[in-house]
């Protein structure tokens, strides 16, 4: 009998051990940095800005930044993304000062610089857009595992299809995860804060 009752002391003691451990790891996860992925947005590309200066990726290391690929000629996802973009630079206060935003061309035969300055401001002034040659952007976005085609359409004129989620970088350049069009306002903003904080 007290061989019984030693081994359930035993077996309670390392339950319990067990269970503080388990709960160590779990806390620990949580409060651990985000680990960040593959410093593809430290990858080299030049293209041009909305003001017609040439720009580098050192241009966007050393802040966290949000970036966006599409066109001006989008009918529904580029506009509504950037109207949300400029909603949460205006949600994060003071703090906007810590993020880029980025609105990189997909379509950059249609979209020269001028086009693409009254676009992006037109939604906020905060947001840098880029456009560049097709090859240019065609390296980019293949660096960073962003997906765009050209769709012809009836009458000889054309769309693009292109990855829709915003990708969030951190200063170093590394991938850090991403905003989705789905997600509540709120978690999207949540999301920018722990990526400048």
């Amino acid at each position: 009998m007290k061989s019984l009752r030693v081994l359930r002391i035993v077996l309670w003691a390392l339950v319990l051990v067990a269970g503080a451990g388990a709960a160590y790891l779990f806390l620990s996860a949580r409060n651990a940095p985000v680990d960040a992925g593959p410093a593809v947005y430290a990858t080299p590309f030049t293209l041009i800005d909305q003001d017609g200066n040439e720009v580098t990726e050192a241009d966007f290391l050393g802040k966290p930044s949000a970036w966006f690929y599409g066109f001006t000629h989008c009918p529904d996802v580029c506009p509504t993304t950037l109207s949300e973009m400029s909603a949460l630079l205006e949600a994060l206060g003071p703090d906007a000062d810590r993020l880029q935003a980025v609105f990189v061309s997909v379509d950059p035969e249609r979209d020269d610089v001028a086009t693409m300055k009254d676009y992006v401001e037109y939604f906020d002034d905060r947001i840098v857009g880029l456009t560049g040659s097709l090859e240019d952007v065609s390296a980019m976005a293949k660096a960073r595992y962003i997906f765009f085609e050209k769709v012809p359409l009836d009458g000889g004129d054309y769309t693009m299809e292109h990855s829709a989620s915003v990708h969030l970088a951190d200063a170093g350049g590394s991938f850090f995860g991403t905003l989705d069009g789905e997600e509540p306002f709120d978690t999207r903003l949540q999301k920018l804060r722990r990526l400048i904080e």
